[in-house]
């Protein structure tokens, strides 16, 4: 804050100045305590010369005012060139001036309303190029009119008028709805200016007449009233310079204002980012809905392959009477067998015939439950991809939310150094508002103990310092009122970034508690996942065991039938020989005894046959148990590959239960 510094350094070297003109003050007053004034003249000729140095001193802080009207009308419009602020033009009013028998105020100048700065302007212009010859040839008519009581009548009147500048400057800070009506009175007072200076020169070339014995130390008063007025002039640079300073103050606060609305316009655009990922989350929960009436649909596929299962069971339930049937009709075969060989032989035919269709169906059975497998890799492998792509839509939302995570941690570290920036320029405001209004009390005690120590002496040539003094205080005043308004600006929006740091954390804790639900969801369908697969493996193993036991009793079964095929060959072969040989009636009898206990053991396969049935039968009731109790654990968190597990082990189930009965036919 380099600005801030260099306008502290320029209302030092000001003040500085002032402390020297003062002291140069005090060095002439020592000059000028020597000088005698006689008291001569007659009461009129010193109540007129009274009279027109009182109206000279009005219309002097008159012309200083105005000039100072300018100089704020100037600041005006260069602060609302720069910063867009629109201030008014604030001016001294004085309600009157002391102008022999002129007590009433102007009736013609109160309802007036000044409408261009244009003359001020010009006015200012000429004062500020005549300022240094003016002031050298009012000191020369001082010469030539200067009488001693002419002299402290010109101090006193002076002085009085000082006092009547002071007390208007002070009733229009205290009422500031005058200023205006005090400007329209200083419009129609500017008309009267040109007869004002003649009637000044005229009562000053009185003067000269009247007094013909001239101080001796006109000339260093002369000169100190140069150096007074060239002094002025320097304050007058300086606080035009405090003016351009101020107006760089009010662009940079201007440009602090840029970038808070920039700021802000980031925020707007988090705002935006965070909505789309809102509307992100809307869609993946549309997703998951969709999801969800996947898995109804599978749940409905699941009832369509329960009563396929029940159809099966119908079917199981029709060979088992088929079985029934063949029983009565092996028994009936039996009762024929007992007529004759004939029959026995077409019995055995028909049994090899039964025989090939369950081979054929088994065959069958095998093809089938080839083409179910199949059936149940691909399921399995269509809802891998859909894992795998819902894996995919869950990293990239967890990506989104790192990245909006870094645009938020971004945007605070933003707001933390506008806020120290904010900070810092308000500790550097504060000290150096607390150490202007040191250095100003102290120059102000400091004046005031000119004042007091030199009584009325010089009186006539501070009244500009005081005059320009007041007007500094008045600026400064001005000042410190924009300062606070820039500083309520600066809480209000340092409360306004609160409010989006806060805004910003709740959202931010919401799509983290979002994110959080979404990680718990996820983690518990992939713990349920594991767990079905985990199932499923245990399933496929025990359908491989129940595989190598239907095959390993296949085999036994078939080893027996061809048994019964090599005994029933015999049978034929002896039959053959019984007819060949003639053979007796017991033979026949003991043959017909042994066909009925092989009949007998047969039956006996056949119940053993039933009895494996029936144990088969209730491991597939308990199997369908241990996955309806897995579906209906599993049903609280949504599983995705669930549906298609399920689907696969149903059709696993429905292959058990079409291929069962084809072994129990054997």
């Amino acid at each position: 804050m380099s600005w801030f510094a260099d306008l502290a350094g320029k209302a030092e070297d000001l003040l500085n100045r002032v402390d020297q003109g003062a002291a140069t003050a005090l060095s002439r007053k020592e000059n000028t305590s020597n000088i005698i004034y006689s008291k001569n003249t007659d009461y009129s000729e010193l109540h007129q010369q009274n009279t027109d140095l009182t109206y000279q001193t009005g219309s002097k802080s008159t012309y200083i005012s105005s000039a100072a009207d300018n100089i704020r009308n100037q600041k005006a419009t260069i602060l609302a060139g720069t910063a867009n602020v629109k201030v008014g033009a604030r001016t001294l009013g004085e309600t009157s001036y002391p102008v022999e028998n002129a007590s009433a105020p102007r009736p013609s100048s109160q309802f007036v309303r000044r409408k261009k700065s244009e003359p001020d302007d010009e006015l200012l212009f000429d004062f500020l190029n005549s300022s240094q010859k003016e002031p050298t040839g009012k000191v020369e008519i001082k010469k030539e009119k200067a009488k001693t009581p002419v002299l402290q009548s010109s101090r006193t009147s002076s002085v009085n008028s000082v006092n009547t500048s002071v007390t208007t400057i002070k009733a229009v800070e205290e009422n500031p709805s005058g200023s205006q009506s005090h400007a329209a009175s200083h419009d129609s007072d500017s008309g009267h200016e040109t007869h004002e200076d003649s009637s000044k020169e005229n009562v000053l070339s009185n003067a000269a007449c009247t007094d013909p014995n001239p101080v001796p130390n006109d000339d260093g008063r002369s000169h100190e009233l140069s150096n007074l007025r060239l002094e002025n002039q320097l304050l007058r640079n300086e606080v035009q310079n405090l003016n351009q300073e101020m107006a760089s103050l009010l662009q940079r606060s201007k440009e602090t204002q840029e970038e808070l609305n920039k700021a802000r316009a980031r925020v707007e655009k988090w705002n935006v980012d965070h909505s789309k990922t809102d509307r992100i989350t809307r869609e993946l929960r549309a997703q998951v809905d969709d999801l969800t009436e996947a898995v109804a649909a599978k749940d409905s596929q699941l009832a369509v392959l329960k009563v396929r299962l029940q159809e099966a069971d119908q079917l199981l339930n029709t060979r088992t009477e088929a079985l029934e049937a063949l029983q009565s009709e092996k028994s009936r075969i039996i009762q024929d067998h007992s007529e004759g060989s004939s029959l026995q032989n077409q019995a055995l035919q028909t049994l090899q015939e039964r025989l090939h269709e369950a081979d054929a169906t088994l065959k069958r059975e095998q093809e089938s439950y080839k083409q179910m497998q199949s059936e149940f890799a691909a399921r399995l492998n269509k809802m891998e991809v859909e894992r795998q792509n819902l894996a995919e839509a869950v990293t990239l939302a967890e990506r989104k939310h790192s990245d909006e995570k870094k645009r938020v941690d971004e945007l605070q570290q933003q707001v933390k150094v506008l806020k120290s920036s904010l900070d810092s320029s308000k500790q550097e405001l504060a000290d150096y508002k607390q150490k202007a209004t040191r250095i100003l009390q102290s120059k102000e005690k400091l004046i005031n103990s000119l004042k007091e120590g030199s009584g009325f002496e010089g009186l006539d040539s501070s009244t500009a310092n005081s005059v320009e003094l007041e007007e500094l205080r008045h600026e400064k005043e001005t000042q410190r009122e924009e300062i606070q308004k820039l500083m309520g600006q600066i809480h209000q929006l340092r409360s306004e970034l609160q409010d989006i740091e806060a805004q910003q954390v709740s959202e931010a804790e919401s799509a983290r508690e979002q994110l959080q639900d979404l990680q718990d969801q996820i983690a518990g369908q992939r713990a349920a996942k594991q767990e079905l697969e985990a199932e499923l493996d245990r399933q496929k193993q025990e359908f491989h065991y129940i595989e190598e036991d239907l095959y390993r009793t296949k085999n036994t079964l078939q080893s027996r039938i061809k048994d019964r095929e090599d005994e029933i060959q015999k049978l034929r072969n002896q039959l053959t020989n019984k007819t060949l040989s003639n053979s007796s009636q017991s033979e026949l009898e003991n043959r017909l005894h042994q066909l009925t206990e092989t009949l007998i053991q047969k039956q006996t396969m056949l119940e053993s046959l039933s009895t494996e049935k029936n144990s088969l039968v209730f491991q597939l009731e308990r199997l369908e148990q241990q996955i309806n109790s897995a579906a209906g654990s599993s049903s609280n968190g949504s599983s995705i590959n669930m549906a298609g597990v399920d689907s696969g082990e149903a059709s696993v189930w429905e292959f058990f239960c079409e291929d069962i009965p084809s072994h129990e036919f054997l």
